[in-house]
This record gives C-alpha cells, structure tokens and sequence, in this order.
C-alpha cells in the first residue's frame, strides 16, 4: 500500500482509534514511558508523531512490566490527522520496531476508553517443567523443580472469586485503600514441558499475577499447602509474600470491553 501524503497532510475533527498490540517485551522497560528509557509507550507515540507531526498519546489498557510479553495489549489515541484505520495500521507498522506489532485498527466511538471500558483480562503464566531451554529463556520460567501440579490448581482455587489481595500486590494501601478485585478463574493447561497458568478477572494490581504464581509455585514444591495459602489472603499482610514470579513468563493475552458501558470499570493499572 502506498501513501500519498500529501494527500493526507489535511486535519479533520478529532477522531480515536482502538489498536491491538502485541509485542516482545524484552528488550523494554516496560508499557510506560519513563525518562530516556526505552518503553513501548515511548516507540508507538514516536511513531505516532512522526506519521501526523502531532503531539499524541496512547492510552493502554494497563501496564506491562519490563520483559513482560503482551499478545493483547489494546490502546487508543485520538488525532486530528487525516488517515483511514487500514492506512494508519500500515503506517504504524511500518515504522514501529519488529518486535512491537499493531494486529488490528479500527475507529471508535470517543466513549471507548483503553483503560476504563475494561470489562476482562487475561493473563497467562509460562513456566517451562523441562530441561533449561535457552531459545525459551526470555519467553518462559525456567524452573529447577519437580512441582505437585495437583496441588497447585488445588491451592489456585483459594484465589478465584472476589478478595482482598492485600497480601498479593505491591500496591501501598496509603495510595490505592481499595485492593479487592475479583479473579473469575484459574486454569492450568500443558503442553510438553510447558506449563500455562490462565488468570481472568475484571482486574489485577501491580504484580498481583506474579505473586500469586511465585505462590502456587511454592505450593508446587511442597514449602506451602492450600491452607497456607488461605492464610496468607485472608491476613492481608504486605510483608507475608516473600516471591515474585521472574517477567520474561508472563503475557497480557486478551482483553474484553464494555463499549457501550456509561459508568466504566476504574481498574489500577496493573503489570
């Protein structure tokens, strides 16, 4: 496809689109853009910029931590410049690095928000139960022991329906009082070697999906059981976890929306 810009160095009223992204997390420090570091948010708006010669922002729907993957990341940006949903992605790709990729583009309506019309997210876990695989080693945990796998979805069902994860983020309560969210569902699935642990849920807090796996992996090795676990959620005890699952194992895999929702979910960007 080619652009004649030009023919597109005209503004129309203010219109937004809604992009799913993917990408390798990395070589980046993460979703947001942080000063002189290299971040995604940093390369779309780059991008972004160099396209309309505008000023933009994008919007995501929550924040991916340094290394951690995303197959759906969605965001939205609003801009004046002239160019069709089919061209914009085209552009965008064409300039964005090869490990950040824009899979689908299309206008919305200004009520969509990236952030605010969440209705669910998923998030998946990787850990690799085989020998060490340096072609997987930034794509999956590489983990040294045998894990009870029986009483690690035993244990994953403490956390599933609506909690206090206190005990389970690295949210201080002075800036963020209300840490309830509610997990729909955990499901362990395997494929060879690899182990995948699926979160869904309305929200998550900031590296609330890698505590709750660095958990479950201990309940895997025999140091906590599933009464442990309760325990440890229902004390609500910033101090009690003592484990972060490593970044390079997890990916933001999907997102679902309330577009038409009038009073839209507040969910804390997450990791």
């Amino acid at each position: 496809m080619l652009i004649n810009w030009d023919d597109c160095n005209r503004f129309c009223s203010m219109r937004r689109f809604k992009c799913i992204v993917s990408y390798d997390g990395t070589a980046y420090v993460g979703w947001q853009s942080q000063c002189k570091k290299n971040s995604i948010q940093e390369n779309i708006e780059s991008v972004l910029k160099r396209i309309s010669k505008e000023d933009i922002k994008a919007v995501a729907a929550g924040r991916t931590d340094a290394k951690v993957h995303a197959y759906g990341q969605v965001i939205h940006f609003d801009t004046n410049f002239y160019l069709d949903a089919n061209r914009w992605q085209w552009a965008l790709n064409g300039y964005l690095p090869k490990d950040i990729r824009i899979k689908s583009l299309e206008e919305v309506g200004d009520k969509f928000h990236a952030r605010f019309s969440v209705k669910r997210k998923q998030y998946d876990y990787l850990i690799n139960l085989g020998e060490y695989d340096v072609c997987l080693v930034n794509y999956a945990y590489q983990c040294r022991h045998v894990l009870n796998l029986e009483e690690m979805e035993r244990a994953s069902q403490v956390f599933v329906g609506k909690h206090d994860f206190s005990s389970f983020c690295a949210n201080s309560l002075e800036q963020f009082p209300n840490q309830v969210r509610e997990i729909e569902s955990i499901v362990f699935s395997r494929n060879k070697d690899i182990l995948t642990i699926s979160y869904r849920g309305k929200g998550f807090l900031r590296y609330m999906v890698r505590m709750l796996t660095a958990t479950l992996i201990e309940v895997g090795r025999g140091r906590l059981t599933a009464e442990d676990v309760l325990e440890m959620l229902e004390a609500r005890d910033k101090d009690i976890c003592k484990h972060n699952a490593e970044p390079q194992g997890l990916y933001l895999m999907k997102i679902e929306y309330n577009e038409n929702e009038e009073n839209p979910l507040e969910i804390i960007e997450n990791d």
